[in-house]
């Protein structure tokens, strides 16, 4: 077995996004017959991720706790002697081959590293950050694409950017189609009518399941909300996700005012952020998943709806198309009176009967797509060994 090391803090911590892809691949891996997991964690957040991966191995030390203690340390180390010396040590001990999605271990390391670089958001759309955050994530993407033995990135769309970025780090770089087990880890979902019961929910509707970040375009359903009222249509969009924005903390106020002055607030109903077994049942029970988002870097949303088999109306941007789900309908990002006009479509053709059929294709081909994804991580992994 080859045991490959992910140094992780408390799952969920911030980023839901950037925790489902941890849980999503270590989940894939975890029937794998050449790959063993190892999560190396700080002893403040042992018990978090233990509680996330009771089945995965966990090695707790301080050279990983998330403080700025060991952290300046480490960067000393690399520095001076272009290793992290104490880190390889702790590797070695626990006779980890390859450390995976945990940053390099310093230029002049021979410690076999696959570095994740999720997107180039902050270079398509700089204006969702501060000068301080682009520079920042430059160096860092800079750092991996020189010192890690390959880099993942999560679409073709990220490869051509880190290209672009990076050139002299094109042949390292390795394309990893994640897939999440949403259908499966689901379980079965809670009845329709209790669920919306429960939330406080009326008739069909739409699922918007992505957190209420800027680039994430809620505004665009807002409006397109208000278009399908305006032709005497009222349609009613459910919202789950995480309200917070650190880098716009009013966004998600804006939003709402946006809904009221609309006169639409009733028909755009936010649950937050709702518990997994929730969010699956209310994708399985919707109408539709809607993903108007203005840049992904391969978006859990359209790949969950594909674990579901569910139609998903989804803005038109590159890695969407990529990514290519079966019942996708796309819509142009900015257009309101595009996406009402989808949605109403959508609306006026949805049949239980075909839904129920669709999600059992689904839920058959899961099996071999998970299996796909570790595959494919297995190659990079075993490559990186070889360093050919």
């Amino acid at each position: 077995m080859i045991r490959v090391g992910f140094v992780m803090a408390a799952p969920g911590a911030g980023w839901v996004g950037g925790a489902n892809y941890y849980i999503n691949l270590l989940n894939a891996i975890a029937s794998s017959q050449r790959i063993q997991p190892v999560i190396l964690t700080g002893a403040a957040t042992a018990d978090a991720v233990s509680a996330q991966f009771p089945a995965v191995e966990i090695v707790k030390s301080r050279l990983v706790d998330p403080t700025q203690k060991w952290m300046l340390a480490r960067r000393v180390a690399e520095k001076l002697y272009g290793r992290a010396f104490a880190l390889e040590r702790l590797l070695g001990s626990n006779r980890i081959d390859v450390l995976s999605h945990s940053g390099h271990l310093g230029p002049r390391s021979q410690f076999p590293t696959l570095g994740w670089i999720p997107d180039f958001q902050h270079v398509h759309l700089p204006e969702f950050f501060s000068q301080k955050e682009c520079r920042s994530r430059d160096g860092i993407f800079r750092r991996l694409a020189d010192n890690c033995t390959r880099v993942i990135v999560s679409s073709e769309d990220a490869r051509l950017d880190l290209v672009k970025f990076r050139p002299t780090a094109a042949g390292k770089a390795r394309v990893l189609h994640f897939v999440p087990g949403f259908g499966d880890a689901a379980g079965e979902p809670e009845p329709r009518e209790s669920l919306l019961a429960r939330y406080g929910v009326e008739g069909p509707y739409f699922h918007l399941p992505n957190q209420f970040w800027a680039h994430k375009n809620h505004a665009v359903v807002i409006d397109a909300l208000q278009q399908a009222r305006a032709k005497g249509r009222r349609m009613t969009v459910v919202a789950t996700g995480k309200t917070e924005d650190y880098r716009h903390p009013e966004h998600f106020k804006l939003l709402m005012r946006r809904a009221a002055a609309g006169g639409c607030q009733d028909d755009f109903k936010v649950l937050g952020l709702a518990p997994f077994a929730d969010v699956a049942a209310l994708m399985r029970h919707s109408v539709a998943v809607i993903n108007p988002s203005l840049f992904e870097g391969w978006s859990t949303t359209v790949e969950e709806s594909k674990s579901l088999g569910k139609t998903i109306i989804l803005s038109d941007i590159p890695v969407h198309r990529e990514q290519a789900p079966e019942r996708g309908i796309f819509f142009e990002p900015h257009s309101p009176i595009d996406l009402a006009n989808r949605m109403i479509g959508v609306l006026g053709d949805y049949s239980a009967e075909r839904e129920r059929v669709q999600g059992d294709r689904a839920r058959e081909r899961l099996p071999r797509r998970t299996r796909d994804f570790a595959e494919r991580f297995e190659g990079i992994v075993v490559e990186a060994m070889g360093r050919p």
